[in-house]
């Protein structure tokens, strides 16, 4: 009796060994069922003056992964169609809803590279994870739509009041010193050869500024005499109140890149429209990169380093998502937040 048991022991403690593992593969796999995602609305309104109220929620049921597990959840953002390659993520840890604000709503679009005044459609969904040994639960994808607003950054400014508007320094352009180091530029259009003058404040009453009157240093004194251009024209101005110094640097504006008509051999021109203070072009655009340049020349171009539709000196080149044809507009009128956008047609 002894030897037949010892002998069949094995059998039956393989036989054991081998419905245990089944088990344990059947627990891995059973499916649990993932949430479902809902949003207020589809198509959230963003306006400035409403910066701090709700623009979207995000309401999801729980995951459920068939036996107790405590989940968290990331609420993903993603450009439609991109497949969730680069999304803006929030981890709501184990919430089942999260709100946007309409300024917070309005920072992720423009990070996700939706340029201000733009429609852009996202594609959002929620993720569920207990643990990287277990699968994450994902669910169906959402879409909403909105238009993005500029937010505009109030740096410390120089006025330009002058001839070309009535020498009025409260509706004069302004320089900017985005570094805050007493350094500016911007762009003013003339419609003459034009004199005018520089002030700290949209007022004559303090810091007024002009230029030495030697007809060739270019060096700023105060109130000096008045700056002069030599003729009409859309100028870079710069002013630098450390060393005494400026310049006017007339520019006209172009598009050039792979994904123009003239790829990176030469400029699409685009025309100035002194009613709206822009540049525009419209012309057919290839999925590529593009740039805007000053002059036919890349001593002055503009790319867009964080995709945001704010354009950085010598930045990324802008990417076109999708080809076709588009109006292109150029905005270089309030100092240190030049912008564009690409509207397909």
């Amino acid at each position: 009796m002894k030897n037949w048991f010892s002998k069949i022991f094995p059998v039956i403690l393989i036989m054991a060994v081998l419905s245990c593992e089944k088990d344990e593969e059947r627990l891995v796999v059973v499916p649990g069922a993932a949430p479902v995602l809902t949003a207020s609305t589809a198509a959230p309104a963003l306006k400035i003056e409403d910066a701090s109220k709700e623009a979207v929620k995000f309401s999801w049921s729980a995951a459920d992964f068939n036996y107790p597990a405590g989940v968290t959840y990331t609420l993903q953002l993603a450009k439609k169609g991109t497949d969730f390659k680069e999304p803006v993520e929030f981890n709501a840890g184990p919430a089942l809803s999260k709100s946007y604000s309409v300024a917070d709503l309005n920072t992720a679009l423009l990070r996700l590279g939706i340029a201000p005044n733009s429609l852009g459609q996202l594609d959002v969904r929620v993720k569920a994870a207990v643990s990287a040994l277990v699968p994450t639960l994902t669910s169906a994808s959402a879409s909403i739509s909105a238009t993005p607003y500029l937010v505009i950054i109030e740096y410390p400014s120089l006025y330009v009041p002058g001839g070309y508007q009535g020498w009025a320094p409260e509706r004069a352009a302004k320089l900017a010193s985005v570094k805050d180091n007493k350094i500016y530029e911007g762009f003013v259009y003339f419609g003459d050869a034009s004199e005018f003058k520089m002030t700290d404040a949209p007022n004559w009453n303090n810091g007024v500024f002009g230029d030495v009157g030697d007809g060739s240093s270019k060096k700023i004194a105060s109130p000096g005499n008045n700056f002069k251009v030599p003729s009409a024209g859309y100028y870079l101005l710069k002013a630098d109140l450390n060393d005494k110094s400026w310049d006017a640097i007339k520019t006209t504006w172009g598009l050039i890149g792979s994904g123009t008509p003239g790829g990176w051999d030469s400029d699409t021109d685009l025309t100035y429209d002194a009613a709206t203070g822009t540049w525009s072009a419209t012309l057919n655009l290839k999925a590529d990169e593009i740039k805007f340049r000053a002059n036919d020349d890349w001593a002055i171009n503009f790319g867009d380093t964080k995709a945001d539709g704010l354009l950085d000196y010598g930045g990324d080149n802008i990417k076109v998502a999708v080809a076709g044809n588009y109006t292109v507009t150029l905005n270089l009128s309030v100092g240190g937040n030049y912008s564009y956008t690409l509207k397909k047609n």
